[in-house]
């Protein structure tokens, strides 16, 4: 080095008698002892060498999902696109990382993942019912004419063995005198075959009378008199209360006409509303209580006797029964009722049933149990033991929970960040879960988490912002999926169709167009059927995605109504969300990916639409704007296999 600067002065002594002359020679050599000095490769690196390992990448302000090699407008916004930062191999994309500084001011807090009982309560509309198998209806034994009506009004309590009416009737009339006649000949005929014949003769004719309604008192009290009477009085069989009446003095009556309906009511139906949603809820033997408002300050218990197995197709509930006590009458059929169901949930989300371990239960009266063998007080019929499968064998076993706050929801997916352990400052990681039902304010987790871990509670959204400004993954953007499936030039513009009848579809179902509707759905479902019916190629993946819509692409489309047709879009619009993350769409439009949070009874589903501005074919023109959009599809290019 010292050479080279002694010999470098010695050249340009000769020259360096002028002070700028020297001034800028000096400069120069400055410049090349820098480039000599810092230089880190071989001579052949020099000033000129450009650094290309780095490609920088341009992103969107407001949409960071988008990623571009070059400069330019947002193709969802317009706006213009900013660098990006490259970051290392080493960097996550799905984690953050906090100083401890910044972690205060974020306020963010934590909690940690616990095991624990997940335990909640449903709360079931209903009204207080007759007990079906304790409704009785009094009818015509013979024909006849109503003389005398003992009940004239509805809700008299009658017991049994009351009267009820006198009737008049020839029929009747001819069997009193045919019963005196046999019994006159069984009582003077001495002879012992005539009296036997005459016993059996009178025994028949007694029969006979007892099948036109009269019991053995009214018999006897007949042969005791001698006479026959032009009426005769009906009792009631029963205690209960009159709850209909169709009978009126004077009026002829057929046999078999309905003349009076009693209801014993010492016991009654409770009779609940439960919506399909809350089905999981509900198991055979739960212990509920309820109150009436027409007793306020008493509160009643029962247990779940029966689940009605079909669901009603108008109200998408079905009905719940439980079987009460009523022995003061206090509870009144048609009183409203508000029912809570305490539930307790296992691990995997599934509704703990009560131990019924050693339980006998009637087949055809659920509300009979006992804790031993026997028959049914009702209907006589044996009592069965009770299945195991009737008690869930896991009611051990707690769940995995977090609270309600740590949860970020974008449509299907369910997200957490995840504190990580770090030396330095706080690290956080986005984690996708898979959840459970909703208890009181806290999730049952499935998987993706384990006890111990903890997830950030207060701040979640903070971190996520920072996740987009940083281009990394966020809740809105889904992970990077792999590239698009190469079908064939047919195949995709095949797929331009079904996206064209499905976006059809989307618009009429927002603008409540019924028959447009039916149309473009039988259009669509036309379009799906046909698929590959020319014969030619299609990928596998497309009939495996056309597996999952057998049921409805099947159904008819004749008498369909906007209900129908709106369920049937919810599952095409899965269908068709699969479409485009496996094959793409090749139209010059963007796609919008909308998720309304309340449709389907706060439930939630998403569907596809070319414009930003919300219209949400679920609702229409009632809730038109519910939704947002949760992710956007710009157009691939055309390929080929």
């Amino acid at each position: 080095m010292n050479e080279f600067v002694t010999k470098y002065l010695n050249i340009i002594k000769p020259i360096t008698s002028n002070t700028w002359v020297k001034a800028i020679l000096i400069l120069i050599l400055g410049v090349m002892l820098g480039s000599f000095l810092f230089s880190t490769g071989s001579p052949g690196n020099s000033l000129t060498h450009e650094d290309h390992s780095q490609k920088t990448i341009w992103t969107c302000s407001m949409h960071p999902q988008v990623k571009l090699d070059e400069p330019g407008q947002c193709p969802i916004c317009f706006m213009d696109l900013i660098p990006l930062e490259a970051t290392s191999s080493a960097d996550n994309p799905g984690q953050y990382s906090l100083s401890e500084t910044a972690v205060k001011l974020a306020k963010i807090s934590t909690t940690s993942v616990r095991r624990g009982k997940a335990s909640s309560r449903i709360r079931l509309s209903g009204k207080i019912s007759y007990d079906e198998t304790r409704v009785k209806a009094i009818s015509a034994w013979f024909p006849g004419r109503l003389e005398r009506l003992f009940v004239d009004y509805t809700g008299i309590q009658v017991n049994a063995g009351d009267h009820l009416f006198e009737i008049y009737s020839p029929e009747l009339y001819s069997a009193q005198k045919e019963l005196l006649l046999a019994h006159g000949r069984v009582s003077g005929d001495a002879s012992s075959t005539n009296g036997l014949a005459g016993k059996s003769a009178f025994q028949a004719v007694q029969e006979k009378t007892k099948l036109l309604g009269l019991s053995d008192v009214q018999i006897n009290a007949i042969i005791k008199r001698g006479s026959a009477n032009s009426t005769i009085q009906i009792n009631s069989p029963i205690t209960g209360i009159v709850t209909h009446k169709n009978a009126v003095e004077g009026k002829y009556v057929k046999t078999g006409e309905q003349i009076y309906t009693i209801a014993d009511l010492s016991k009654v139906w409770l009779i609940l509303d439960a919506y399909e949603k809350d089905l999981m809820w509900l198991a055979y033997g739960q212990e509920l209580t309820f109150k009436v408002a027409g007793l306020p300050g008493h509160s009643y218990s029962g247990h779940i006797s029966y689940i009605d197995p079909l669901v009603d197709p108008l109200t998408r509930s079905v009905t719940v029964r439980a079987v009460l006590d009523n022995p003061q009458g206090l509870l009144k059929p048609g009183m409203l009722a508000e029912a809570t169901i305490s539930v307790t949930l296992n691990g995997a989300g599934h509704v703990l049933a009560p131990d019924l371990s050693g339980k006998w239960v009637c087949p055809m009266h659920p509300e009979v149990m006992q804790d031993h063998r026997g028959d049914c007080p009702i209907c006589g019929m044996n009592l069965i033991k009770v299945s195991p499968g009737n008690s869930d064998e896991t009611q051990t076993t707690e769940a995995i929970l977090i609270p309600a706050s740590a949860v970020l929801k974008t449509g299907k997916r369910a997200l957490v960040y995840v504190e990580l352990e770090s030396d330095e400052g706080s690290t956080y990681e986005l984690r996708e879960i898979i959840l459970g039902p909703h208890v009181r304010d806290e999730y049952i987790i499935i998987s993706g988490l384990e006890e111990g871990e903890r997830v950030v509670t207060h701040g979640n959204f903070k971190i996520d912002s920072a996740m987009q400004i940083a281009g990394k993954q966020s809740m809105m953007s889904a992970p990077e999926s792999e590239d698009k499936v190469a079908v064939s030039h047919e195949f995709q513009m095949s797929l331009e169709s079904i996206y064209q009848e499905y976006l059809t579809l989307q618009s009429t179902l927002a603008g409540d167009d019924l028959e447009g509707s039916r149309s473009a759905l039988n259009k669509l479902r036309t379009q799906i059927n046909t698929m590959g019916a020319d014969g030619k190629r299609i990928p596998e993946l497309w009939a495996s995605l056309r597996s999952t819509l057998t049921d409805e692409i099947s159904a008819e489309t004749g008498s369909v109504t906007m209900v129908s047709i709106r369920a049937s879009f919810e599952h095409l619009s899965e269908f068709v969300l699969e479409l485009q993350n496996a094959f793409g769409h090749s139209n010059q439009n963007m796609l919008y990916e909308v998720y309304c949070p309340m449709a389907f009874d706060n439930k939630g589903a998403s569907w596809l639409q070319t414009d930003k501005q919300v219209k949400n074919p679920y609702f229409g023109a009632a809730m038109l704007s519910c939704g947002e959009v949760k992710q956007t599809y710009a157009p691939v290019r055309m390929s080929h296999e």
